[in-house]
């Protein structure tokens, strides 16, 4: 059944065990062929209570130069809007927020981070992180990769993007 507005996004708060949601894209190039896509589908999982999770990511990377600033990122399942401790080798860090940064990390600090689910049906209401392990050296080698949006396969005169992904 058709639901929202001719927008990227759609919200629910009435989801039942078992809707399925997908999206039509219509495209605009002249050129597409056929004009009208359609995504993958999700199904919704609706339970009593959900698990919450939280995975930490560090930029520039985990192997780093002595002095160099990296920001850790947490990414929540299940958190709605979460609250965050940070640890630095298990001592408390960081303010309540879903980035932590330190530029004065050391060779093998481990960082992690708490988060508190604000869904009353979490259970339990508290996930740790993965850990990420510092390697702080003299010297890293650096390396770059691009990609290309929106892709590769373009149509005569569409403006495509680049970006470049650096590490160290």
């Amino acid at each position: 059944n058709n639901v929202g507005t001719n927008s990227n996004t759609y919200q629910n708060a009435g989801l039942v065990n078992g809707d399925v949601v997908t999206v039509v894209m219509t495209s605009s190039l002249a050129c597409s062929s056929p004009a009208t896509a359609t995504s993958n589908a999700i199904t919704m999982v609706v339970s009593a209570s959900v698990t919450p999770s939280v995975s930490i990511g560090a930029n520039p990377g985990n192997t780093i130069c002595a002095g160099t600033n990296v920001t850790f990122t947490a990414t929540p399942t299940n958190g709605g809007t979460p609250s965050y401790q940070w640890k630095l080798n298990g001592n408390n860090v960081g303010s309540n927020s879903n980035t932590y940064q330190n530029s004065t990390l050391v060779n093998g600090d481990v960082v992690t981070v708490v988060m508190t689910s604000s869904l009353a049906c979490a259970s339990p209401a508290t996930a740790t992180s993965n850990a990420i392990t510092m390697v702080v050296t003299a010297s890293v080698t650096p390396s770059v990769s691009i990609g290309a949006n929106p892709g590769n396969t373009i149509c005569t005169g569409t403006q495509v993007t680049f970006t470049a992904t650096p590490t160290n």
